[in-house]
């Protein structure tokens, strides 16, 4: 028996093609990663401005809580000397959510209780804004009987300090 010995050279097709299908599953594989990894990122961000937004929920909730056990109605002041001060002046204070951290750490009140998993306690502001008598005569408007309205606003941090909310509410109360 004689074999013939075709001698054809080798094209390396079968290499190339080799090569572009795992750089493709290369590519494949590094994009979900990448989405992998965007989508955990994003996950965090909402995990974390979700807990932000219930402490400073929550504070807020205590500052109107506070207000709303008092018997008389609180002295707003314009100028702290000790802080925190418990009820501002309306607009003493300016845009109170531009000042810094430390800002918020000295003059604002605190939590009254403790949130886990935040990086700050949350903390709240309470501003008074005017009252509001029931009548508009002369002879009633030194008796107190009336509205008086709040602006609470409070600050939360979520886990890291980068995700931080701000709520206000109004809240409006009697002292007869």
């Amino acid at each position: 028996m004689h074999l013939h010995n075709k001698s054809h050279p080798e094209q390396g097709m079968v290499l190339i093609v080799g090569l572009i299908f795992l750089m493709i599953l290369t590519l494949i594989g590094v994009s979900a990663m990448n989405s992998t990894a965007l989508s955990e990122k994003l996950t965090q961000n909402l995990r974390d401005t979700t807990a932000a937004f219930e402490a400073a929920e929550a504070s807020m909730g205590d500052g109107e809580a506070w207000l709303q056990a008092q018997v008389v109605a609180p002295n707003a002041v314009t100028n702290c000397t000790s802080a925190p001060c418990t009820v501002w002046q309306a607009d003493t204070l300016g845009n109170i959510y531009q000042q810094s951290n430390s800002w918020w750490q000295t003059q604002a009140r605190t939590f009254s209780s403790t949130l886990y998993g935040v990086a700050v306690q949350p903390q709240y502001i309470i501003e008074f804004q005017r009252f509001v008598p029931y009548e508009l005569s002369p002879g009633t408007l030194g008796k107190g009987q009336g509205y008086y309205y709040y602006r609470v606003n409070a600050r939360g941090t979520g886990a890291t300090s980068n995700a931080q909310v701000n709520l206000q509410s109004i809240y409006v109360t009697q002292y007869n």
